[in-house]
């Protein structure tokens, strides 16, 4: 990690901070963290806060320094099978704005030119933004280092999204699955800054699961992986010609408004998923959770029922609420200025 994205770390788990408590966190010299400050300021990524130095503080003032969440943006478009999402949200991933829209159909080429189109006249919306990046996350299979999403519902086969996307835009983009591109906004602003391992659950159209272990989201070899086929009982019959799997399954019981016996459902999946993974937290995400408040309970009561480890109450729902998926699209381009902040600094 360079010394500037260090500092830029230190700045956005703990700010407010001083230049001092800065070089503490990072073990860094006064010279260089006030130098990375200052190249950080100039790039607009941090700011000075004067109000919130110490009154009264013997010696000379320490001004705290805090992320710049006024001028740099990231945009997002989440592409779910139903509606497509966009998003601008700050350095801090809080959400500037969102719009939805109806996921395009037809052929990928015409769908991918759509999207560009929307997002062009979206950001028009604000001038007052300088947006470093495009992200896009969306279900199926997607190769993030090639930027090609293969997603059946879509009629998509190794579509190359990124690059086209970045043609139509202007812009870099980052293209991510987004489940994986959700648990990463919960590593970078939400739950996941508090917990050395976290699972993520996502229930709306489609299920979803990921992990993040030490810091890090897991990304297994190949293929995405997937818990639409997680063998939860009952006789619902799912495309893959089995029953009793976990997606069908919710997506049923969605259809006929059996949204208790919905959120039953998501608590078993949950139990077994925790059981395996065993982890210091839980977060759920996703419309089928986040939209049905009422019935959290019926969920978490299933889900002490079926755990068979200690411990009950490390289950939360993401604090992104209904915009997690337009929160999601834009963390991958995020994730890059943190881990590298020196291209935005030159």
């Amino acid at each position: 990690m360079s010394n500037a994205a260090a500092v830029l770390a230190a700045i956005r788990r703990e700010g407010p901070l001083s230049r001092a408590a800065i070089a503490e966190l990072t073990s860094l010299s006064m010279p260089t963290v006030s130098r990375q400050v200052a190249a950080l300021t100039e790039a607009r990524l941090v700011r000075d806060v004067p109000d919130l130095a110490r009154v009264g503080a013997v010696g000379r003032p320490r001004v705290p320094v805090d992320i710049d969440d006024t001028v740099l943006a990231a945009c997002g478009v989440h592409v779910g099978v139903r509606t497509t999402t966009f998003g601008l949200v700050d350095l801090r991933g809080r959400l500037v704005g969102s719009e939805r829209v109806s996921t395009p159909r037809g052929s990928a080429e015409d769908g991918l030119a759509f999207l560009a189109a929307k997002v062009r006249a979206f950001l028009r919306r604000w001038r007052d933004r300088r947006v470093v990046g495009l992200g896009l996350a969306t279900g199926g299979q997607v190769d993030v280092a090639r930027g090609l999403v293969t997603h059946e519902r879509l009629g998509w086969h190794r579509v190359p999204a990124g690059t086209v996307l970045s043609r139509g835009t202007g812009l870099p983009v980052h293209v991510d699955g987004h489940v994986p591109a959700m648990a990463h906004a919960e590593l970078l602003f939400g739950e996941g800054k508090q917990y050395p391992s976290l699972l993520y659950f996502y229930a709306r159209q489609v299920v979803g699961a990921a992990i993040v272990v030490d810091g890090v989201l897991h990304r297994g070899p190949g293929q995405a992986g997937t818990i639409a086929h997680l063998p939860i009982g009952g006789d619902v019959r799912c495309p893959c010609g089995r029953t009793g799997c976990l997606e069908a399954t919710i997506n049923a019981q969605t259809d006929r408004g059996a949204f208790a016996e919905r959120a039953a459902t998501m608590g078993r999946a949950v139990a077994i998923l925790r059981d395996l993974v065993n982890p210091d937290h839980v977060v759920l995400g996703g419309q089928n959770i986040t939209d049905a408040p009422e019935h959290l309970a019926t969920l978490l009561h299933t889900f002490a029922a079926t755990t068979a480890l200690p411990g009950t109450d490390l289950v939360t729902v993401t604090r992104f609420g209904p915009d997690v998926q337009a929160v999601a699209a834009c963390t991958g381009v995020l994730a890059g200025v943190y881990t590298d902040p020196t291209p935005l600094m030159d």
